[in-house]
């Protein structure tokens, strides 16, 4: 069981572990892949191309997001980290993502964007990263010892820059820092009781995007707060994307655990809309890859029919996950069955 920690409570060790994993995996070429790709690249690739998959009979011209605007954002995202968890473990083993707690504002200045971790954070007109290791290039001397043999820097792929150039960039005018912690303890516990309505869609839409009856600031906050190539369909490309979307998934974790708790007896299926319940915002069922038993591309396991409607000169870099196992929403319900937990904020 691999247990995912508050980036601020990591000790250096463990901080240096996940760094050298993330360096590692950045120039570890993609398994049959384009000169120049790395393993890392492809999952970056991988998130702009979900926004755009082409489903088994779907009108032409048509396509759906399976992973954003909609009811299975969570599910899919759940899926996505753990595949990336366990690239990073084929790096260093042992390692697990750790996740940006946004409320601590202080322990995020003092101990997350500073140059021993993630590099310092950049205000205004988007701006590259001057500090640390996920520059292009890192100077020699300020190398560390896990450093890559033959590695540079922290290169973004010319296909995958997004307009921000091929040194990861930060940086956003007028975007304050996301939500704060009473208005998070409000999110955990966010129960919206309406006729045909499960509690899911409410908590889902202010999680992921805000709603107009809530003042939380929650998951677009963070990538516009970060900026530069963090605020694109490539946002992974900056790797404070894996600690932002571990805390989406540990907010979404908590809440399943209060459900679970305040309705005795039921089970994780029980906190996730029925595949026939409509929309309470679009007034239709949920698109394909949000509903309960739906596949989650691109773990489809060779089913035919699926593709994405992708830049051709950026859709070779994408994995070929066709002789995975299929992966459908139901399976993402419960983390210890995905294999991790979370530890509070402040667990030693």
């Amino acid at each position: 069981m691999d247990i995912r920690k508050s980036a601020v409570d990591l000790t250096e060790q463990e901080r240096d572990r996940f760094l050298e994993a993330v360096i590692r995996l950045k120039h570890r070429p993609a398994p049959g892949g384009s000169a120049g790709v790395s393993v890392y690249d492809q999952f970056v690739v991988l998130h702009g191309a979900v926004m755009a998959v082409i489903t088994p009979g779907l009108p032409p011209g048509e396509t759906v997001n399976f992973a954003h605007w909609d009811i299975g954002f969570c599910a899919w995202h759940r899926k996505y980290l753990r595949e990336f968890e366990r690239a990073l473990q084929q790096e260093v083993n042992g390692v697990a993502i750790p996740y940006w707690d946004w409320t601590d504002h202080a322990g995020a200045v003092n101990k997350l964007f500073i140059p021993e971790f993630l590099g310092s954070l950049h205000s205004g007109v988007p701006g590259p990263v001057t500090d640390g290791v996920l520059r292009d290039p890192v100077p020699g001397s300020e190398r560390p010892a896990w450093w890559p043999a033959g590695a540079d820097g922290f290169p973004v792929h010319p296909l995958l820059e997004d307009t921000f150039g091929t040194t990861l960039a930060r940086g956003s005018a007028g975007v304050g820092w996301p939500a704060t912690a009473a208005r998070i303890a409000q999110l955990e516990r966010l129960v919206i009781q309406e006729p045909g309505v499960h509690p899911l869609w409410y908590f889902w839409q202010v999680l992921e995007e805000g709603n107009a009856r809530f003042a939380t600031r929650t998951h677009n906050r963070g990538h516009n707060f970060i900026g530069g190539h963090m605020s694109g369909a490539f946002s992974p490309n900056d790797p404070v994307f894996w600690l932002h979307h571990a805390n989406v998934d540990r907010l979404w974790a908590d809440w399943q655990e209060r459900r679970l708790s305040d309705v005795p007896g039921s089970k994780p299926d029980d906190h996730y809309p029925p595949s026939d319940e409509l929309s309470p915002f679009t007034g239709s069922e949920a698109p394909a890859g949000h509903r309960l038993d739906d596949l989650m591309w691109p773990w489809v396991g060779g089913a035919p029919g699926f593709d994405v409607d992708l830049d051709p000169a950026v859709k070779p870099l994408l994995p070929d996950f066709s002789s995975a196992p299929a992966a459908i929403v139901r399976e993402m319900l419960d983390t210890d069955a995905v294999g991790y937990r979370y530890d509070p904020p402040g667990a030693p």
